[in-house]
C-alpha cells in the first residue's frame, strides 16, 4: 500500500468520525418546523388566492359594494385559518405506526412519541427529546433507502413497533404503580432503561447509514479522479 492510498484511507476515517459526531449533536428539529410552517403558508395562500379570484370575478359581474368587500375580507380570513388547520398532519395511532411508509415513519413516530410526553417521568422526557433529534436525522437519511435492505427492516421494527410498544406498555400501568411498581420492579426505571437502549441503537443505525453514504461518496470521488485526471500513483 503506497503513501497516497494510506492518506486517502486516513481522510476517509476522519470524514466518517466527523459525520458520526455531527449525528450525535443534531440541533432540535429545525427542518420539521420549517416544513410545517411552509405547508401552513401554502394552504393559507391557496385559500386566500381563491377568495381574491372569486371576488374579482364577482366584481366583473356586478358591483360588490362595501358589504361585499367586508364579506370577501371575512371569507379570506376564514380561508386562511382553514388552510392552516388542514395543513396540520394527523397523529398516526399507535396501532397504525407499523404500517406507515418507511420514509415517513421517523416523523410519524416522533409526533406520536411527543404526544405521550405528559405521561412520562422527567428522566424519560430527556431521552425522548434526544430520540426525537435522531428520528429527524433518520428521516432525511431514509429518503434514499430501499425498504428491502436489512437495515430498513431493523429500523422499521425499532421505531415502528418496539419503541411505541415500550411507551404504550408503560402508559397501560396505573399511575400509582409507575414509580415503585410491584415486587421491587419500577416501571419508571424500566421505561428509562428501555429508552436508553433505543437511543443507543438509533445512534448505531444512523452511523451505519452514514458510513454507507461515506463509502459511496469515496468510491464516486475515486471514479471521477481516475476518469478525468488519471491514476496519479502510476
Amino acid at each position: 500500500m503506497n503513501s497516497n492510498q494510506t492518506l486517502a484511507e486516513v481522510k476517509q476515517g476522519q470524514q466518517r468520525r466527523a459525520v458520526e459526531r455531527h449525528l450525535a449533536n443534531q440541533p432540535p428539529k429545525p427542518r420539521s418546523l420549517f416544513a410545517r410552517a411552509g405547508r401552513a403558508i401554502k394552504y393559507a395562500a391557496a385559500g386566500a388566492g381563491a377568495i381574491v379570484l372569486g371576488t374579482f370575478i364577482w366584481g366583473l359581474i356586478s358591483p360588490i359594494g362595501i358589504a361585499g368587500v367586508m364579506i370577501a375580507f371575512l371569507a379570506m380570513l376564514g380561508a386562511m385559518c382553514a388552510g392552516v388547520f388542514f395543513s396540520r398532519e394527523r397523529l398516526v395511532p399507535f396501532e397504525k405506526l407499523r404500517e406507515v411508509d418507511l420514509k415517513r415513519l421517523p416523523q410519524s413516530t416522533d409526533r406520536w412519541l411527543q404526544a405521550q410526553r405528559r405521561a412520562l417521568p422527567a428522566p424519560a422526557i430527556t431521552l425522548v427529546n434526544d430520540i426525537g433529534r435522531k428520528l429527524d436525522t433518520l428521516g432525511m437519511q431514509l429518503q434514499t433507502i430501499d425498504e428491502r435492505e436489512p437495515i430498513a427492516g431493523e429500523l422499521r421494527r425499532l421505531i415502528g413497533d418496539e419503541l411505541p410498544e415500550l411507551v404504550n406498555g408503560y402508559n397501560r400501568v396505573p399511575p400509582h404503580l409507575r414509580r415503585d411498581g410491584l415486587n421491587g420492579m419500577s416501571p419508571d426505571k424500566q421505561l428509562v432503561d428501555g429508552l436508553g437502549v433505543v437511543d443507543t441503537e438509533l445512534t448505531r443505525l444512523s452511523e451505519q447509514l452514514a458510513s454507507g453514504d461515506l463509502n459511496t461518496l469515496a468510491t464516486q470521488g475515486r471514479y471521477l479522479e481516475l476518469k478525468y485526471q488519471g491514476d496519479s500513483t502510476s
